[in-house]
């Protein structure tokens, strides 16, 4: 495969995945926007290091994998410094006012609701909604089995409906 093949599929891989790594590490890191920066530009230096052939067939978990473990690493040697994870959302250009209030308070009250969610709870759901991935990627990116996976899901669903109930 020549380099011109290779540089089109990683940026279409950037293209695709820059903005759903951005939002789950900006996350793991209590919304610290620099430092999942810096870890979502080292999953994508270390995909064009990899090999094209093994990762490819299992790109997304190895990128939500991948991203992880820098994650983690990065917590272990510094402090996260929390920011407005609110910032990578992207208003619309005329919103309608009483609309934007009541779309404000439900993800405060959903935000609110999210953070009384396990870790793990939290983790899977952000993988499941916010990056779409499957139960076995999620599987595969937290070391869990499919089925604890599941069960994971099932709880955190089930959870933010009682409490958004209430």
């Amino acid at each position: 495969m020549n380099d011109a093949t290779t540089q089109s599929w990683v940026a279409g891989v950037v293209d695709r995945f820059e903005r759903p790594l951005l939002a789950y590490a900006c996350r793991m890191l209590a919304g610290d926007q620099t430092t999942a920066q810096d870890a979502v530009q080292e999953t994508f230096l270390r995909l064009c290091r990899g090999d094209r052939e093994s990762i490819e067939p299992r790109l997304a978990a190895w990128l939500f994998s991948v991203c992880r473990s820098r994650v983690i690493d990065m917590q272990r040697t510094q402090n996260a410094t929390p920011t407005d994870p609110s910032s990578f959302d992207v208003p619309d250009p005329m919103p309608d006012v009483s609309q934007t209030f009541c779309d404000a308070e439900d993800k405060v009250h959903l935000d609110a609701c999210l953070t009384l969610l396990s870790p793990r709870q939290q983790e899977v759901l952000r993988l499941r909604m916010a990056a779409g991935l499957s139960y076995g990627e999620i599987a595969e990116v937290t070391g869990m089995t499919v089925g604890n996976v599941g069960f994971h899901l099932h709880e955190a669903i089930r959870n933010l409906r009682q409490r958004l109930a209430t």
